[in-house]
C-alpha cells in the first residue's frame, strides 16, 4: 500500500511505534469475524446431542439460517485466503523479482535470499530466538531473546492458516455439495471430509481461543486487550519487552538514540 504512517507518534506523554497498516487490520478484522461465525454455528451442529448446543444454534438461527450462516462465513475465510496470499505474491514479485531481473542479478539463489528477507518468512534469526527461550526458561541465561519486527511466535500465527484452511475448506466444501460429490466419489470420502473438518476446526479454535488469545489479550501485561489491532500502534513498553531489536532500529532512524531505553527482566536493566 502506498499509504505512509508515523513510525513514532507520541500520545499524553508514551511513544508508540507503528506495527500495522490500515489494509492489515481490516484483513485481520475480517479473518477473526469470520473464524467466530465458523465456530459459533459449526460447533453446536458437531455437538448436537449436548445439552449447550441447541440453545446457541437456535440462536444462530436455527436449521434454516444457521447453516447458511456458516458457509457465508467459510466463502469470506477462503476468500480472504486467496485476495491475501494472491496480494503478497504480486507484491513479492513487482518488488523484488522485478528489481533482481532490471538488474541482472536474477538467480535461484537471490530469488530464495530475497524470499528468507521478508518479515513473515521463518528465518535464521528465528530459530537463534527459540534456542535462546528455552536457554532462558531454563535459567542458562538471564536475558531472554530480542525480537525483530516479527517474532517466531507471530510467524507461527502468520502460517498456520496455511495448513488450516487447506484442510477446512476443500473438507467444507465437499459436506457443502455431499448430494453432488456422492454421484462421483464412495461414501467414505465424505466421512474423511467430516473428520478433517471438525476436528481440524475443533484444533484451530482450541489454538486460537487458548494460546493466541492469551498471548495477546489474556496475559497479564495485556489484560483486557491489546489495542494494536485496532489502532496499528504498539506503546514503548511493549515495543521494549516484544520487539527490543526493532524498538532500537527505529529509534536510531529517527534521531532518538539518546532515548533508547534498557529492557528490564528481573529486575536486572540490559542495555541495547
Amino acid at each position: 500500500m502506498s499509504k505512509k504512517y508515523q513510525a513514532i507518534v507520541e500520545k499524553d506523554g508514551v511513544r508508540y511505534f507503528h506495527r500495522f497498516s490500515s489494509h492489515q487490520r481490516v484483513q485481520h478484522v475480517v479473518l477473526f469475524t469470520s473464524v467466530i461465525t465458523l465456530a459459533l454455528t459449526g460447533f453446536p451442529l458437531r455437538h448436537a446431542e449436548e445439552a449447550w448446543a441447541r440453545p446457541l444454534y437456535d440462536f444462530m438461527g436455527g436449521t434454516e439460517i444457521a447453516p447458511l450462516i456458516h458457509r457465508a462465513a467459510g466463502t469470506v475465510l477462503l476468500a480472504l485466503f486467496v485476495y491475501h496470499t494472491a496480494y503478497w505474491m504480486i507484491r513479492f514479485y513487482r518488488e523484488h523479482v522485478v528489481k533482481l531481473r532490471e538488474r541482472g542479478e536474477l538467480t535461484v539463489g537471490s530469488f530464495f535470499r530475497e524470499l528468507f528477507s521478508l518479515e513473515m518468512v521463518p528465518n535464521k534469526k528465528d530459530l537463534v530466538d527459540i534456542i535462546q527461550l528455552w536457554k532462558y526458561l531454563f535459567y542458562f541465561t538471564n536475558r531472554p531473546p530480542r525480537h525483530d519486527r516479527m517474532s517466531w511466535r507471530e510467524k507461527f500465527d502468520y502460517f498456520a492458516p496455511y495448513w488450516g484452511i487447506p484442510i477446512l475448506g476443500p473438507a467444507g466444501a465437499a459436506l457443502w455439495w455431499r448430494d453432488e460429490i456422492s454421484h462421483v466419489v464412495p461414501g467414505i470420502v465424505l466421512n474423511a471430509a467430516y473428520i478433517m473438518h471438525t476436528d481440524e476446526a475443533l484444533l484451530a479454535v482450541l489454538f486460537l481461543f487458548f494460546v493466541h488469545w492469551y498471548n495477546v489479550h489474556y496475559a497479564p501485561e495485556k489484560f483486557p486487550a491489546a489495542t494494536v489491532w485496532l489502532t496499528g500502534y504498539l506503546n514503548e513498553h511493549d515495543m521494549i519487552h516484544e520487539h527490543y531489536n526493532e524498538y532500537v532500529r527505529v529509534m536510531i532512524e529517527n534521531g532518538l538514540e539518546d532515548e533508547i531505553k534498557p529492557q528490564n527482566f528481573g529486575g536486572e536493566e540490559y542495555e541495547w
